[in-house]
């Protein structure tokens, strides 16, 4: 019931005083009734109060000793006996309140309200029973079970009991101890206590007028034990039905928190469950990182509404002391100061009932589990702590599980995300298929330096222009497979494969075992070896030019020098020249080595300077005019006029042109042609300057020209007046990239070849 007062509870008390009033003016009660109205008025008291709850209120024999009451007595004693049973038994269930099976003690200030609620629906009924009793012509007191008595007592029974309904379904639903449908629902179940033993209310009448109060008084105790056992067999009959319902919940949060290995699901369950079995309007759960020492709360509730609460430190608080203590804390009333005395830090609002238990993990403190109530004292009691602590239980069970799978799924997703990383920032093509030869996995280097399409591959099985791709047929991919299932074969195979991109690669294959030696997929890596093979080939050049370009001056060295130990004076200074023109290519070829290492490198420093391209070009034509005409070949010189300075090192410079003019001379035939040009023109703008020297050779074929400024390159199979080293174009190409220009050729098969140096003019 609400605490403060009803209006219309006072006004029906207030009425029904007056009522009372007035019969007992009218009809005055004798005095001989006191005893047998005494004994009436305690049996209506007891049986009031030890009735058996239901829907906000209780049903007991108040009706049939009421009856009885007024068959015996008549309709005035019978009313005030009613309504002082009911003050007795408002002030017995204040008193006794918890001994009698409540969960807490009503406040004053609802006295008021039950005295005057229990005597209007009490007097009521057994006035409103007796007037109908009465006026169907009823006799009083009643002393023969006859046939004419039958109607008046239906009578009786059905007004007492529908006034009595009506008034208590209005007390119920208004006050809200229960809602109507549910009022409704108990109402078989009142009948059944109320209704049916009204037929011993005559019984009780009969024994009174025919035997007398010591027999009435005996058949009184009986039924006073008759209530008790009722009364007893409700209760355990309740407590069992919670005793189930508490192992039905207990099981359904078993299997809840065995179905969930997420932290967040593990809570709900646990809030859905607890809810179910006591108050649970303010509740929360929170869990503790020992690492981090940190306390944090998946799931709050205040006033049945979640709520986000912070983390924290872990602290001195009450959730801290179960922590640490291990134990169940239930404390009732003034919580406040049980908190202070416990030496524990106040956090939050004060509650006045507060329980909480741990969540232990063997020896080790998960969580706790809490409910707290701030307006009723005893909203928990020891049950609810045993409860709350097998339910604890469970879930420090469901806790460790979901902490083992996060941990667990965080370091898989952590090994996932740096094999991730390794699989698309390797330079190796790299492809995953399961047995049944499905794309598992494919990293953006396979798609590079296959050409295969990723999509095309996760998922799906190799088709036979994907296996293509990788340089098998389905035959071939078979039956290198078939060595590799073999416990004692080979564990993988290496081959090296040509891509149309004209790329090396190496292609290794290798089954995937599990730790019981079954085949669980296969790998393929593929690995790009293009530039180790031009390394090899660089290698095979330089070993070839030093056998064959060195070994030629060096034995003209050695000869020369075993020949001027038998010269005479005449030919030792022609031996001599041969020794010193044989150093000196030595050391030329050593020395353009040495230059492209460092223009490769970045380490050659040049020395610009403003050059007039006029000379320049005239002093190289005037270096090789001594070749030039010993071939019969005409050596040309066109700079057009009025030329700007170009900004370059002159020595390199001149080693590039001289290179230039060497390679013309060696594949001009006799008679031929070389023209030095100089000119200001496209394709590179107006600030560069060009510079190009053609011959009337034979021309570079054009499958050679793309490859003509590599190192150890030459011009095809092109006859020449001699063998070069393949170290001069590589060293122009290096030394005009290194100025800021480039350098390119334009050649036609049989129609000479012209080579072109852009370079930057001064500024």
């Amino acid at each position: 019931m609400k605490t403060r007062l009803r209006p219309t509870a006072i006004a029906a008390g207030l009425i029904l005083l007056l009522v009372l009033a007035v019969l007992t003016w009218f009809y005055p009660p004798s005095l001989s009734q006191v005893p047998v109205w005494s004994l009436f008025c305690g049996l209506i008291a007891f049986a009031a109060t030890f009735g058996i709850p239901m829907a906000g209120g209780s049903a007991s024999l108040l009706p049939m000793l009421s009856a009885a009451g007024f068959l015996v007595m008549g309709l005035t004693p019978a009313g005030w006996a009613a309504f002082c049973a009911a003050i007795l038994n408002s002030i017995t269930r204040y008193y006794w309140a918890i001994p009698l099976g409540a969960s807490r003690r009503p406040e004053k200030r609802q006295i008021l309200n039950v005295i005057l609620a229990n005597a209007t629906m009490n007097t009521a009924s057994i006035l409103a029973g007796g007037a109908v009793y009465l006026w169907v012509g009823g006799a009083l007191p009643f002393r023969e079970a006859s046939r004419a008595n039958w109607l008046p007592l239906l009578g009786l029974a059905l007004a007492y009991l529908s006034v009595n309904y009506a008034l208590a379904g209005a007390y119920v639903v208004g006050w809200k101890m229960a809602s109507l449908r549910e009022y409704l629902n108990s109402l078989k179940r009142i009948l059944a206590y109320e209704a049916l033993p009204l037929i011993f209310a005559p019984l009780a009448a009969l024994i009174y007028t025919r035997i007398g109060l010591m027999q009435l008084a005996f058949f009184g105790a009986i039924l006073v034990g008759a209530s008790l056992i009722a009364r007893n067999l409700d209760r355990a009959s309740k407590r069992l039905e919670r005793r189930v319902q508490e192992l039905d919940s207990l099981q359904a949060v078993g299997q809840a928190l065995s179905s969930s290995l997420n932290i967040e699901a593990v809570v709900d369950a646990i809030y859905e469950q607890v809810r179910r079995l006591m108050p649970a309007a303010n509740f929360f759960v929170a869990l503790y990182n020992r690492e981090a020492d940190e306390v944090t709360f998946p799931l709050a509730v205040e006033e049945d509404k979640r709520v986000k609460w912070r983390a924290r430190r872990a602290g001195e608080g009450l959730t801290e002391h179960l922590l640490r203590t291990q134990t169940p804390l239930l404390m009732r009333g003034d919580v406040a100061a049980q908190v202070r005395d416990l030496g524990i830090a106040h956090i939050g609002k004060e509650a006045q009932c507060w329980l909480g238990v741990p969540i232990l993990g063997g020896s080790e403190s998960l969580g706790v589990i809490a409910l707290q109530s701030f307006t009723q004292t005893d909203a928990y009691d020891i049950s609810h702590q045993q409860l709350l602590s097998t339910i604890a239980s469970q879930a420090a069970v469901a806790i460790k599980n979901a902490r083992l799978y996060g941990q667990t799924d965080q370091a898989l997703a952590q090994r996932v995300q740096e094999l991730d990383s390794i699989l698309h920032t390797t330079q190796e093509g790299v492809l995953l298929l399961n047995p049944e030869w499905r794309g598992v996995a494919a990293n953006r280097a396979l798609a590079k330096l296959t050409g295969c399409v990723r999509s095309e591959i996760h998922g799906n099985p190799l088709t036979a222009e994907t296996i293509a791709l990788f340089g098998y047929t389905p035959e071939t991919l078979q039956a290198e497979c078939a060595p590799l299932t073999r416990d004692t074969g080979e564990q993988s195979h290496e081959t090296i494969i040509h891509t149309p991109e004209r790329r090396a690669l190496a292609r290794t294959l290798a089954p995937v075992r599990s730790r019981e030696g079954n085949i669980e997929g296969w790998l393929l890596i593929f690995r790009d070896i293009t530039e180790e093979q031009q390394l090899a080939k660089f290698r095979e050049d330089l070993t070839n030019m030093l056998v064959h370009d060195l070994r030629s001056p060096l034995t003209v060295i050695m000869g020369t020098l075993t020949l001027m130990e038998r010269a005479n004076s005449e030919d030792f200074a022609r031996l001599r020249t041969m020794a010193q023109h044989s150093s000196e290519r030595i050391l030329k070829m050593v020395n353009e080595l040495l230059d492209i290492s460092k223009l490769e490198s970045g380490q050659l420093v040049l020395h610009p300077t403003n050059i007039d391209v006029a000379a320049l070009l005239n002093e190289v034509s005037a270096r090789f005019a001594p070749l030039a005409t010993e071939a019969a070949i005409t050596l040309e010189s066109d700079v057009a006029p009025g030329l700007p300075a170009i900004s370059a090192d002159s020595e390199i410079l001149q080693r590039v042109l001289s290179n230039l003019v060497d390679n013309a001379i060696k594949f001009t035939p006799d008679g031929g042609c070389i023209r030095l040009v100089a000119r200001c023109e496209a394709p590179d703008g107006p600030n560069a300057l060009l510079l190009s020297v053609s011959d009337s050779g034979p021309g570079i074929p054009l499958e050679v020209q793309g490859r003509l400024f590599e190192k150890f390159k030459q011009a095809g199979n092109t006859p020449g007046r001699r063998r070069g080293t393949g170290l001069g174009l590589a060293f122009c190409k290096l030394a005009a990239e290194a100025h800021g220009g480039r350098i390119w050729v334009e050649s036609t098969p049989g129609h000479g070849a012209t080579f072109t140096i852009a370079l930057p003019l001064a500024n």
